[in-house]
C-alpha cells in the first residue's frame, strides 16, 4: 500500500514535470485519432446509406445499353436461366432551355419503372399525365425547382413544356455527372423520369427499347454465361455489352470514392500518430534518463524494476487514455461534419452519421497502443539497469577534438560550443532534424491538395482543352460543316472529331472505351506524352492512354483488336505506335481520316470544337441551343465555374479542419524539441550562468543550436511532405482520374513560415525558463 501510495505520488508529480509537453503530444495524438474515428465514421456512414437505398430501391445487378430493339425480345430475355428479374426502359438525352440562363442544360430522359432502379420520391409524386416528369434532386435545388414547375425543353427535335410533378432520387444516380464531362455539374445536367408512353409517342420509340437493367443470381459462373447469352441477344441490334453493377458510373465512382476514404483514414492518421509515438519515445527516453539516479534509489529500497516500468506505462497511458477520449470526442463531432460534408455531394435519402461502438474501442485502444510503442524501449532500459552503479552520476562522455574542429577556430565561443554539441551527439541530432522536419512535411501535406487541383484545371483546360465550346450532334454529319461554323461571327477556330465507342482487346482482356478521332495537327486538343509535351496524332495506329495500356498490359509496337460498338459493328486490328499521358479520361486516339477510312463513311465527325470570342458567346450559345443538329452543348467556362464553386465548399472545409491539425501536430514537435534540448543542457547552461555568461549569451546557445537543426529540417521537411503528397495521390489514383501531385511555392513558403513562428514562441518559453531558473537546485548533484 506503501508502495503504491509512493508511485502514485510520484506519478502526480512527474506529471506536473512535464505537463506542457505532455499536453502538445497528447494534442497530437488527439489530432490523430480524430482524423481516424471521424474519417471511419463517415465511411460507415456512407456504407450503410449505400447498402439500405440500393435494397429498397432494388439496383439492379447489370445493364445492358443498345439502339434500339423490339418489344418481344423480352421473352427470350426472360427465358435466361441467370437472370431473376429484368424490366426494359427507353433512355434519350434531351435539352433544356431555361430563358434566364445562358449556359445550355441538358437532362437524361428514362422511363420510369416499376420494380428494379425505382424512384426515392423526396417532394411530390410519380407522373401521371404525358407531359409530367420527376427529377433529380441535385437538379431541382441547384435551379430552385419545386413540384408545378415548368420547364420548356426540346424533344425529339419538338418544343415540348413539361410539368414537374415530383423530386426524386435513385440508386442508379448517387452521383450525378454528364457523359463525356467527368466533373459534376448539377446546374447544367440532370436526371429525369417520365411515363414509358409519353417517351415512346415523342421519339416514335413505339414497342421498343433501348436499355435493360435486370437482377442476377448469386452464382458467379451463372452471371458470367448470363452475360454472354444476353450479349448474345441484343448483339444484332446495337447492344453495347451486358456489364454488371460495379460499371455503372456512379458505382464505380463511389467505389473509388469509398477505396480513397479508406486509404486516408489510415494514412494520414497513421503519420500523426508516428509523430506522436516519435515524441513519446523522445519525453520517455530524456525523463527515465534523467531520473536514472532515482530509479536506481527506488531499486535499491526494494522496488522491482517491473512496479517501476508500471509506473512510467501508467505516466505515459494516462497521457494517452486523456488523449484519446479527446481525440474520439473530436471525432465524434467531425465524423458528423464530414458525413454531412459527403451528403452535398452523394444523393442517398437516408444518410445519417454513424459511430459504431467497434470504432470508439478501437481508436482507444491505438492511442494506448501508441504509448507502449513509443516507451517499448525506453521501459527496457530500466529492466537492465544495475542499481548500484545508476545510483552514481552518470560517467561524462568521452570528449575529444575533431578534425574539423580546426576548420572553425575563428568563430565566436558560442558558435563553436554550437557545433560541437550537434556534432558529438550525430545520431541525436539526427533524430531531432528529423523530428523537425515533420512539422513543415504536415503542413505541406494538409495544403497541397488546393495547389494539385489548381493544377490540375490549368492543365486540363487551358493546355489540352483549348476550345471555348464544345457541340455534340445529334448523328454524325460532314465535315464542312466546320465551313459554316468559322463564318459565324465570333467564332476564331473551328476542329471536328470523331468519337465511337469500341471494345478494345488484347488476348484475354478486354475494355470498353471511347476511340477518338482527332484532326492532324489539332491547335484545340492537344494529347500530352510522359513529359507533358504535346503529341502529334500518329498518321497510322493508334495512341493509347498510359494507364489503360499498363492495365491490359499493352507494349508499344504491339497490335490489338477494335470492335465498333455503335452502328454497324466492324472489327479490325490496329498497331499502338505511342502512349497518352491525360489528367481526366481514359481514351484512345486516331487520326480522324484514318478512322474514317475504317469505318468506310467518308469525312464525317460528329464534335465539333470551337475557340471563340468570350465577349460573343452568350450569342453563339443561344443560337446553338434552338439548332435541331446539335444534342449537346458543353461550356468550358460553365464547366469550370460549376466545378470551383463545388470544390470551394469541399476544400474550405476540409483545409481548415487540416490546418488546425497541422498547426497542433507543428506546435508539438517544435515546442518539444525545445524543452527537450533545454533539458538536456539544463545542467551545462546553469553552469555557464554561474561562470559569468549573461542570459541572453546562454539563450543564444539553446537558439543557435535549435536553429541549425531547423534550417537543416527546412529542406528534408519539403522533400518528404512532396513524397508524401505523391505517395496519397497515387494510392487514390482511379480510374478515369490521374492526378500528379503539384506544391506551389506559396506552400512551401506558408509551411516554413508557420514553422518558423511556432519556433519563435518556443523560443520566447525557453528564454522565460532561463530567465526564472534557480541556479542552486539546478547545479545541484544527486549522490
Amino acid at each position: 500500500m506503501v508502495i503504491g501510495s509512493t508511485l502514485n505520488l510520484k506519478l502526480l508529480r512527474d506529471l506536473k514535470t512535464i505537463s506542457l509537453q505532455g499536453l502538445t503530444v497528447g494534442l497530437v495524438i488527439a489530432a490523430g485519432l480524430s482524423y481516424f474515428s471521424a474519417s471511419w465514421s463517415s465511411y460507415f456512414s456512407l456504407l450503410q446509406a449505400k447498402e439500405q437505398f440500393y435494397s429498397k430501391q432494388s439496383l439492379c445487378d447489370g445493364f445492358v445499353y443498345l439502339n434500339r430493339a423490339p418489344n418481344f425480345l423480352e421473352r427470350k430475355i426472360a427465358d435466361l436461366p441467370g437472370i431473376t428479374n429484368f424490366e426494359t426502359r427507353i433512355s434519350k438525352e434531351i435539352v433544356l432551355d431555361f430563358p434566364s440562363e445562358v449556359y445550355p442544360s441538358a437532362a437524361q430522359l428514362l422511363s420510369l419503372t416499376d420494380h428494379i432502379n425505382t424512384i426515392y420520391l423526396t417532394k411530390g409524386s410519380l407522373p401521371k399525365q404525358n407531359q409530367e416528369v420527376v427529377i433529380s434532386e441535385s437538379f431541382a435545388k441547384a435551379n430552385d425547382l419545386e413540384p408545378g414547375a415548368e420547364l420548356s425543353t426540346i424533344i425529339g427535335g419538338k418544343r415540348v413544356l413539361l410539368t414537374v410533378t415530383g423530386i426524386g432520387l435513385s440508386p442508379e444516380y448517387v452521383y450525378v455527372f454528364r457523359p463525356g464531362n467527368p466533373l459534376p455539374d448539377d446546374k447544367h445536367y440532370g436526371i429525369f423520369w417520365m411515363k414509358r408512353e409519353a417517351i415512346e409517342a415523342n421519339f416514335n420509340f413505339e414497342s421498343s427499347f433501348n436499355q435493360v437493367i435486370f437482377q442476377l443470381t448469386k452464382d458467379p459462373l451463372d452471371r458470367k454465361r448470363t452475360l454472354h447469352d444476353l450479349d448474345l441477344i441484343l448483339d444484332e441490334y446495337g447492344g453495347l455489352g451486358a456489364k454488371e453493377r460495379k460499371f455503372l458510373p456512379s458505382e464505380s465512382f463511389l467505389n473509388d470514392e469509398f477505396r480513397q476514404l479508406r486509404t486516408t483514414a489510415v494514412f494520414l492518421p497513421g503519420i500523426f500518430l508516428a509523430i506522436a509515438a516519435f515524441l513519446l519515445h523522445i519525453i520517455s527516453n530524456r525523463l527515465i534518463t534523467k531520473e536514472r539516479e532515482q530509479i536506481a534509489t527506488l531499486r535499491a529500497l526494494g522496488y522491482t524494476a517491473l512496479q517501476i516500468v508500471f509506473h512510467y506505462l501508467k505516466l505515459i497511458s494516462f497521457i494517452t487514455a486523456i488523449s484519446s477520449m479527446l481525440g474520439i470526442f473530436i471525432g465524434y463531432i467531425l465524423g458528423n461534419a464530414m458525413t454531412n460534408l459527403y451528403g452535398e455531394f452523394y444523393k442517398f435519402p437516408h444518410l445519417v452519421p454513424v459511430f459504431p461502438p467497434l470504432l470508439m474501442f478501437f481508436s482507444f485502444f491505438f492511442g494506448i497502443f501508441i504509448g507502449g510503442i513509443g516507451t517499448l524501449f525506453s521501459l527496457y532500459s530500466i529492466i537492465k539497469l544495475d542499481p548500484a552503479q545508476a545510483m552514481r552520476p552518470a560517467p561524462p562522455g568521452k570528449y575529444s577534438i575533431a578534425f574539423w574542429e580546426s576548420w572553425i577556430t575563428d568563430l565566436q565561443t558560442i558558435q563553436r560550443m554550437v557545433l560541437r554539441n550537434l556534432f558529438k551527439r550525430p545520431m541525436r541530432t539526427l533524430l531531432t532534424i528529423l523530428g523537425l522536419s515533420t512539422s513543415i512535411m504536415i503542413m505541406i501535406i494538409g495544403n497541397f491538395i488546393q495547389d494539385t487541383v489548381g493544377s490540375l484545371l490549368d492543365l486540363q483546360f487551358n493546355t489540352i482543352q483549348r476550345e471555348s465550346l464544345t457541340l455534340t450532334f445529334r448523328n454524325p454529319i460532314h465535315e464542312s460543316v466546320l465551313f459554316e461554323l468559322k463564318e459565324m461571327d465570333g467564332v476564331f477556330l473551328a476542329e471536328g472529331q470523331r468519337s465511337i465507342p469500341i471494345k478494345m482487346t488484347k488476348d484475354r482482356k478486354s475494355k470498353d472505351i471511347v476511340l477518338t478521332g482527332l484532326p492532324d495537327h489539332s491547335e484545340l486538343r492537344k494529347i500530352l506524352g510522359q513529359d507533358l509535351k504535346p503529341l502529334q496524332i500518329p498518321v497510322s495506329g493508334i495512341m493509347v492512354n498510359q494507364d489503360l495500356a499498363k492495365r491490359m498490359d499493352i507494349h508499344m509496337g504491339e497490335t490489338i483488336q477494335i470492335e465498333t460498338l455503335d452502328g454497324e459493328k466492324k472489327k479490325f486490328s490496329v498497331q499502338v505506335t505511342s502512349f497518352a499521358n491525360e489528367i481526366l479520361g481514359q481514351g484512345v486516339f486516331i487520326s480522324k481520316e484514318n478512322l474514317n477510312r475504317i469505318l468506310e463513311e467518308g469525312n464525317l465527325i460528329n464534335i465539333a470544337l470551337l475557340k471563340t470570342d468570350p465577349n460573343k458567346d452568350i450569342e453563339l450559345i443561344k443560337e446553338f441551343k434552338d439548332d435541331p443538329l446539335v444534342i449537346g452543348l458543353f461550356s468550358k467556362t460553365a464547366i469550370l465555374k460549376g466545378f470551383q464553386e463545388v470544390m470551394q465548399r469541399s476544400l474550405q472545409s476540409t483545409s481548415v479542419i487540416i490546418l488546425i491539425f497541422t498547426v497542433i501536430i507543428s506546435i508539438g514537435v517544435i515546442y518539444n524539441t525545445a524543452m527537450i534540448t533545454l533539458s538536456e543542457r539544463i545542467y551545462e547552461l546553469g553552469s555557464l550562468r554561474i561562470l559569468g555568461f549573461t542570459l541572453k549569451e546562454v539563450f543564444a546557445i539553446i537558439a543557435w543550436e535549435l536553429s541549425w537543426q531547423i534550417l537543416c529540417a527546412i529542406p528534408i521537411g519539403c522533400f518528404f511532405g512532396y513524397q508524401v503528397a505523391n505517395l496519397i495521390l497515387n494510392s487514390n489514383e482511379t480510374e478515369g482520374f490521374k492526378i500528379p501531385a503539384t506544391i506551389y511555392p506559396s506552400t512551401y513558403y506558408y509551411s516554413i513560415l508557420l514553422a518558423l513562428i511556432t519556433a519563435g514562441i518556443s523560443y520566447l518559453i525557453v528564454f522565460r525558463k532561463l530567465k526564472t531558473m534557480d541556479l542552486l537546485s539546478v547545479l545541484k548533484v544527486r549522490e
